[in-house]
């Protein structure tokens, strides 16, 4: 079987959507010369999509023409590192996993124990933030609820006002747990997000902590939120 052959093969196994690079083609080292140009061809010719530095995928194609890979395939690359989970996706896509907006964005933002330099993989953007705390499958759905609560001004097509109204609802339907560990995570975020989720789970009736302990007093926090929205709001000097 010529190497040309193989390597189509090997790309069809893998699946369409599957991201690879060229250790996953699984090819003796003396062929990875002729492994490059084979994939230039196919790029070329439009079997396979390049996404980035020696990363392509073969797409799929539906009713509706080419579908581009599930953002967890795309990225999955930079949200693990030897198996261990260093990054998870938050910004714009998970907002809308939280229902606080039904926009769609070609901007990624991942929230990374590590800084990375922003790249661009097909059509989106991918930037990074710093994120210190323990990253696992139940620490990153609070840690979105927290990001959520710092980007609150930048939710597309929801105001600050409405984002604040849904994530009540959100953070009223967390165990007891689970709202302590949010404060404990919270601890590593800015003092705004601090005197928000302590707004929100006084309103809440729940436990609190030592979050009012950790802010300034004499700190104001200008949101343009109205009392209707957080009856106790003059309580964490949110305006």
């Amino acid at each position: 079987m010529k190497s040309t052959d193989a390597i189509e093969k090997r790309i069809n196994e893998l699946g369409a959507g599957i991201i690879f690079n060229y250790s996953d083609l699984q090819l003796p080292p003396e062929s990875q010369t002729a492994a490059a140009m084979a994939l230039s061809r196919m790029v070329a010719q439009n079997k396979i999509k390049k996404v980035g530095k020696g990363r392509f995928y073969r797409p799929v194609v539906s009713c509706l023409g080419e579908m581009s890979p599930i953002l967890d395939e795309l990225t999955k690359d930079l949200l693990f590192k030897n198996g261990k989970r260093t990054g998870y996706i938050t910004g714009i896509p998970a907002f809308a996993q939280l229902g606080l907006t039904t926009q769609v964005s070609s901007k990624i933002l991942i929230g990374s124990k590590s800084y990375r330099r922003p790249l661009k993989r097909g059509n989106y953007e991918i930037s990074f933030t710093k994120q210190e705390n323990e990253l696992n499958d139940e620490s990153i759905p609070l840690l979105r609820i927290l990001d959520s609560l710092k980007y609150i001004r930048e939710i597309p097509a929801c105001t600050v006002e409405d984002a604040i109204s849904k994530l009540v609802k959100i953070i009223s339907r967390l165990t007891p747990e689970d709202v302590k560990k949010l404060i404990k995570y919270s601890e590593t975020y800015s003092a705004s997000v601090k005197a928000l989720l302590g707004a929100i789970c006084e309103f809440n009736n729940q436990d609190f902590g030592d979050l009012k302990l950790r802010l300034n007093p004499l700190t104001q926090y200008k949101l343009g939120i109205r009392k209707i929205i957080l009856p106790n709001k003059n309580n964490w000097n949110i305006k």
